[in-house]
Formats: structure tokens, sequence, C-alpha cells
């Protein structure tokens, strides 16, 4: 199961400069729920970005994903027993705000269904990776609908096996009664290491609790 800690934009870290950069022709159609606009990618200029740089995942072979039930996050898995997990800048779990949701591109999107199948081992190798910004067109229904264009920042990176870019950001939503969407708009994601002792941890005192449940009956 995914793991969330929260992290508030003003515990930032520099970052490193990176190893690969996206080219500024790099383009990618918007998956079902967008318009039949595409997106371009260009790298994150941001001058204090949260997290780690991606291309510490160059390299490395991807061998599972896991996407969150619960959070807006995807945890990814690879050969070497490190993992990585994006989020959404800012998310607190106990004040989750409007719905979001991680979305992809509609190539990385069958990739990532097989990545989540533990009956289809599949292993894809990261040969370049950065944060990129994304600019989508979002909408308000009102009295007066309004448009605009929003910047946001994605995780975007390449598998060896393939060659394309692939990317990953965040929606977020609101549906009135009857289910019609009445705003979109999007937010920043941002790229974390997993401490591998943590999910230790957390196995452990499970199995604390599960055997003084066990005591009791």
């Amino acid at each position: 199961m995914s793991t969330y800690s929260t992290t508030s934009s003003s515990s930032r870290s520099s970052l490193h400069s990176p190893v690969a950069t996206t080219p500024n022709s790099a383009t990618f159609p918007h998956n079902a729920h967008c318009s039949a606009q595409k997106k371009r990618l260009q790298e994150s200029l941001r001058l204090n970005p949260i997290g780690i740089h991606p291309s510490e995942m160059i390299g490395k072979v991807l061998k599972r994903i896991s996407r969150s039930d619960k959070h807006p996050t995807v945890t990814l898995y690879f050969t070497d027993n490190t993992s990585f997990q994006i989020r959404v800048d800012g998310y607190n779990p106990m004040y989750p705000g409007l719905p979001k949701q991680i979305e992809t591109d509609p190539a990385l999107e069958p990739i990532f269904s097989r990545l989540e199948d533990d009956t289809d081992p599949v292993a894809f190798t990261i040969s370049h990776a950065v944060m990129t910004t994304l600019t989508d067109r979002a909408f308000q229904k009102g009295e007066k609908d309004s448009h605009w264009d929003q910047h946001h920042s994605a995780v975007a990176f390449k598998f060896a096996e393939e060659g394309r870019w692939h990317c990953v950001w965040v929606t977020m939503e609101e549906h009135d009664g009857p289910g019609t969407c009445i705003f979109r708009s999007f937010d920043d994601v941002y790229l974390d290491k997993l401490d591998p002792s943590q999910g230790k941890k957390k196995k452990r005192n499970n199995q604390k609790k599960k055997g003084r449940k066990s005591g009791k009956l």
C-alpha cells in the first residue's frame, strides 16, 4: 500500500542540474478527460523546487508501481530495492481539499497497468527523467464561465525500451449534484524518495497489533 507523508511548500531543497533535459519539441496528447490540444514539455525552471530531481531515477529498472486509492500518489518500485513517490505539492491528507487525481499521457497508462499486475512481470529502464512545466486550459462554470491557462509542474521520463516521453501530473475537479464538472484545474507534483526503513517499521507495528489481537482471542 502506498505511504504518504505531509510535505509543505515551505520545506524545500535545491536540486542538482538535470542529467537529461526535455526537448522543447516533445509533445504528447491529452488523456481522454482533456481537450484535443497537445501538452508541450518544457523543463521546469522553479527556483526552489520541492523533493528530489527525477534524474536520480536514470539508469534504474522499474519493476512495479502502485496507485493509492486514498491519496493522489503513485509509487515507483525499482529492481535495486529503491522506491520513489510522485506526490502533490502542499497536499495534506488530513485536509485534502478539492478532489485530486493523478493522470498520465495515454501511452503510459497501459504500461502502468502492466506494472500494477503481479501476474505479468515486466521491467522498464528509465533513460531520461526531468521535472517539466505544462500549460493546460482550466475552467470554472457559473453565472459567467471563465477559462484560463494554468501552468503546473509534472514528472516526465523516457523508457530505454521505447524512447518516447511520458508524463505524470495532477488535476483538481469539482462536480455538481448531477455529476457535471463545474471546475477543473491543475496543481504541481514533485518526486520524493521513500525510506525503506519506514516501510519495515510499519510492517513490524502491524504484526505486533495482529499478535496482540490474537492473544486476546
